[in-house]
């Protein structure tokens, strides 16, 4: 009589650097969906409670997530790693459907799944930013492999909180992690695609992003000289982190041929954002960004840079305005009889 294999186990690692109000309900969240493990990497270390005893805490003072995700690797027991940020929630569905996936495909290393925006009082919220909406994850069944910028800006949900991971690939790539230093959820995808490793795209919504004041890269609850600084404070980590990512996609040749050559010009773009907001020599940042092939086609890029030849000023400002308008939250679109 043939035994059925073992549930893969499963690795949460939640990741925190300051912030503290949501992170026990994401530490619960975890714990509810049956999550084996519960790591959770922070910078501080107050007590989450009814919770003690019930994780294992790692410290790192190292503001990067790729560095708190790179020792929560090194500590995983389980087979598989999922990731949550300290602000979001999975749904009891995630870890089932997670596990089945990766057991139906011993070569599967990375999933990222949809989601779902909810506010700061978990209130489900209608986002139309285009980091986050315009996304469809069912389009992976027809992406060609080839278009690196298709897969980042129609289909890829691009959110930690939608990854998982096989632990045994994952230690491999913590090299890779450490030299990208930011934005994790692309350093994961770059990996995976640059390793050779089957990936998959998930259009179920498994888990829930919560969009509030202290997210660095979004508008709400900043005035115009508030933004103006966590703009360029984003926007130079972006710009080393796409810098890095691009060089190791040259090193290791796999993957969608204009991966390299996309993440290049996505760091140059973010690098004219940081000198534009920083007030360094703009009108030359400019000249800058519209000389670079690649990072002029970016719409936002090109139309920034055009106007802050006349005006930086007028520049900035657009740019507070238009983000503004385009992290605006409303109540969901309810769906058609």
């Amino acid at each position: 009589m043939t035994s059925e294999p073992a549930p893969l186990r499963v690795t949460a690692l939640v990741a925190a650097h300051d912030r503290r109000p949501f992170l026990a309900a994401a530490v619960r969240s975890a714990l509810d969906a049956g999550a084996d493990e519960v790591l959770v990497v922070r910078n501080f270390d107050d007590p989450l409670d009814g919770l003690e005893g019930r994780y294992r805490p790692i410290p790192c003072a190292a503001v990067e997530t790729c560095e708190k995700h790179a020792l929560g690797v090194e500590a995983a027991h389980g087979d598989l790693i999922a990731f949550l940020d300290d602000d979001d929630l999975w749904t009891p569905d995630k870890l089932p459907h997670v596990r089945a996936r990766f057991a139906a495909r011993p070569d599967l290393v990375y999933l990222c799944h949809a989601h779902r925006a909810i506010d700061a009082a978990g209130t489900p919220v209608d986002a139309r930013h285009p980091e986050l909406a315009g996304k469809d994850p069912r389009r992976f069944a027809t992406w060609d492999g080839r278009d690196f910028e298709t897969l980042l800006r129609s289909i890829w949900p691009g959110n930690n909180s939608s990854m998982v991971v096989r632990t045994s690939w994952a230690r491999e790539q913590v090299p890779l992690l450490r030299a990208s230093g930011w934005s994790s959820d692309l350093a994961w995808l770059v990996a995976a695609l640059s390793s050779g490793g089957a990936l998959e795209i998930d259009p179920a919504e498994l888990s829930f992003l919560r969009l509030h004041d202290q997210n660095m890269s979004q508008t709400r609850g900043a005035g115009p000289a508030e933004f103006r600084e966590r703009h360029r404070i984003a926007a130079e980590r972006f710009a080393r982190a796409n810098g890095a990512l691009a060089r190791i996609a040259r090193e290791r040749g796999r993957g969608p041929p204009n991966m390299a050559a996309s993440l290049a010009a996505r760091a140059e773009g973010f690098r004219f954002f940081a000198d534009l907001e920083g007030a360094r020599r703009p009108r030359r940042a400019a000249w800058r960004a519209l000389g670079d092939r690649d990072a002029r086609q970016d719409r936002a890029v090109r139309a920034a840079a055009l106007v802050a030849l006349l005006s930086p000023a007028y520049a900035r400002h657009l740019l507070y305005r238009s983000s503004r308008r385009r992290w605006a939250l409303a109540p969901p679109v309810a769906p058609v009889p």
